[in-house]
Formats: structure tokens, C-alpha cells, sequence
């Protein structure tokens, strides 16, 4: 049974029933996703895990009411958010510096600071909508920077940008990207 894939449906059913083999099931199934994405974020498998465990009891507890259409997508925003919580509280002290909360602090203006539960749904499908609208390159380089917390320069190196064309790109997603959550309703 361990080697059973769940679809989102039906793990989207288990938690709505309570049934707890729905958390062992999602980390099985989008644990090592989750794992890396923390790991990047924070660079030490300790503080990933623990991340990743925490996303899983934030998913228990949102799921109802919470409806997410793309389990690995919410549970990525949540791991995400927890490794970014993290990360702020170690850094506290040297933001100035830091590309993860330099780019955390390019999206503040864009999304909403405490989302409730409904919106985090509503939200995470938005902004895979806004993905999904653009060219490869632009979506690359939007995920470089705000999901791998790349650098402008590192950005360009990887791009064949120079680091001012990057920024300007950015700025360019970032409107496009807050156009498209006024555009769903969603209060920023």
C-alpha cells in the first residue's frame, strides 16, 4: 500500500473526513519535492525537514476549509512559507544582505501579508494561472527569483541578461502578476 499514488481528489477527501494516513500519504507523495524546496531556501536538511513538518500540520489544519485544486502546489506554498519564516528569523539581523529576503521583500507589495485560509487557495491557483500565461523565458526567470532566490546577476549569467534587463523584467512580472490577483478579487 505504500506504493499506492493518491490523487489529489482523493487526498483532499481523506482530510476532509480527518483521516490522518491523508499526512503520511502527501509526504510520501510530495515529501521529496517539499524536502528540496526547503532545502534550497534554508541549506541545511535539519531546518528543511522541520519545515516540511510544520507545512504538513498547517496543511491539517487548513484543510477544511481549504479546497486546493493542486496538492503538491499548496503544499509547496506552505513548505515555502514556513522555510521563508525561518529564514527570517535567522537572518534578523543581516537582512541587508540576504537574496532570499531581498526578493521576499520585492513580493510584499503584491501579495497579501497573512492571507486567510480561503484566499492561500485562491491565491496559489492565481498565480499558477499567471505562470502558466507566460513565455518560457519570463516564467524562468520569475521562478529563478522568487522560488530559487536567485540573484539579478545570477539571473542574467544563467539568462544571457545583463543584470538592469533583469530588473526591469521583474518589475514588469511583478505588475502583470499584481494585475492578475486584482483581477481575481484578491485584496492586497
Amino acid at each position: 500500500m505504500t506504493d499506492l499514488i493518491y490523487t489529489d481528489t482523493l487526498l483532499l477527501s481523506l482530510l476532509q473526513a480527518r483521516d490522518e494516513t491523508a499526512l503520511s500519504a502527501i509526504d510520501r507523495q510530495y515529501g521529496k519535492q517539499a524536502l528540496h524546496l526547503a532545502m534550497r531556501i534554508l541549506g541545511t536538511e535539519q531546518d528543511a525537514e522541520e519545515c516540511v513538518n510544520d507545512a504538513l500540520l498547517d496543511l491539517w489544519n487548513s484543510v477544511p476549509p481549504a479546497e486546493p485544486t493542486s496538492f503538491l502546489s499548496f503544499f509547496c506554498l506552505l513548505v515555502r512559507r514556513r522555510a521563508i519564516d525561518r529564514v527570517r528569523y535567522l537572518t534578523a539581523e543581516r537582512r541587508a544582505g540576504s537574496e532570499y529576503v531581498g526578493s521576499l521583500e520585492e513580493l510584499e507589495a503584491i501579495l497579501p501579508a497573512m492571507p486567510d485560509e480561503e484566499d492561500s487557495g485562491e491565491i496559489s491557483d492565481c498565480i499558477h494561472d499567471f505562470l502558466e500565461s507566460l513565455s518560457n523565458r519570463d516564467r524562468r526567470i520569475f521562478l529563478l527569483r522568487y522560488f530559487r532566490f536567485c540573484s539579478h546577476r545570477e539571473i542574467g549569467a544563467c539568462m544571457g541578461m545583463r543584470e538592469s534587463a533583469v530588473s526591469m523584467k521583474l518589475t514588469r512580472l511583478r505588475k502583470k502578476l499584481r494585475e492578475a490577483l486584482a483581477r481575481r478579487g484578491i485584496p492586497l
